[in-house]
């Protein structure tokens, strides 16, 4: 789905109109699927965004409220509204800096915090809740009745954008793999972030962590959110600190390590046909790196940079 291109003059009005006035309008660094401002209202700094998908910022509003009484630092909503066959959505904006603009040094100082608030994130109480996957935002549940049963709805079946043979054989495996390896499995069910990177965590100056995008919120494993970090990480170095910090606090048991193996597969497969799909070749190559190293047996936990944050070389993918 192609983000919005919608010019300021168009933004600002239809925003405007519904909560007043905003100035020191200046573009932020955009997601895949939004254009993103900064700009101060009444109620200070916020930012608005603007995409095609109200449920994503539904979600997010769901997560925030779920969120409330958790010690988590999240946006406060102001509102969400329509722009011509999109629609925007304006929060606050949390002050300091995402985590991957920090520099090396300073994001490995601040890991442990950031793990600390993920595993705060995970402890949200579900015990009203039903059901696993994809957040109902007028209801909080699940859409799904089985967890995996979300999970592998990212696989596909075939891969015919991808262009190389050798790449379609790795990918076709791994997927095997998944498919075959769920029957063993057994989920825990948390609140899951599902976008856990380092440019939807924000340090302030006190290293208080704030989290943003909370649109990509499902019910789930928590496991789930450290695999995303770890096989992230092998990809940008900025999120290895916040994986290894993450991974610290698991028990190294055969079955945390082939839950996480899972997830990463899954992750990188859902990542491989996004790229794919949208003809990002230089994207799909890296992703074939990230995963050849997954195709073998998980070995401990501790032995993250060679397997668990390893990119492949360029002959492996």
């Amino acid at each position: 789905m192609a983000k919005p291109t919608f010019e300021l003059s168009a933004i600002q009005p239809a925003v405007q109109q519904e909560l007043g006035p905003l100035t020191d309008w200046e573009p932020l660094h955009e997601g895949e699927n939004s254009q993103v401002f900064a700009a101060v209202g009444e109620a200070g700094p916020v930012v608005v965004r603007v995409s095609d998908r109200r449920k994503g910022f539904e979600v997010d509003r769901c997560t925030s409220r779920m969120l409330a009484d958790s010690g988590v630092r999240v946006p406060k909503f102001h509102g969400i509204g329509p722009i011509a066959d999109a629609w925007w959505c304006v929060t606050e904006r949390l002050p300091g800096k995402p985590l991957y603009a920090l520099g090396m040094e300073r994001i490995e100082a601040v890991a442990p915090a950031v793990a600390e608030t993920l595993d705060r994130l995970h402890s949200v109480d579900l015990s009203t809740t039903t059901g696993y996957g994809g957040l109902n935002p007028e209801s909080g549940n699940g859409f799904h009745g089985t967890w995996f049963e979300w999970v592998l709805g990212g696989v596909p079946d075939s891969w015919p954008n991808v262009g190389r043979e050798e790449d379609r054989k790795l990918l076709e495996a791994l997927a095997e793999l998944v498919r075959a390896e769920k029957h063993s499995l057994e989920p825990g069910r948390a609140l899951v972030h599902g976008d856990f990177s380092a440019d939807n965590i924000i340090m302030d100056e006190d290293d208080t962590v704030g989290v943003i995008d909370l649109e990509c919120a499902m019910i789930g494993d928590p496991l789930w959110d450290i695999s995303y970090q770890l096989y992230w990480g092998g990809a940008w170095p900025e999120m290895a600190p916040q994986a290894r910090a993450a991974v610290a606090a698991l028990e190294d048991s055969v079955e945390h390590r082939a839950r996480l193996r899972f997830y990463m597969v899954t992750t990188g497969l859902a990542g491989t046909r996004f790229y794919a799909d949208d003809r990002r070749a230089d994207e799909v190559t890296l992703m074939v790196r990230r995963l050849a190293p997954l195709l073998e047996t998980p070995p401990s936990l501790k032995d993250l940079d060679g397997y668990w944050l390893r990119l492949g070389s360029e002959r492996e993918g």
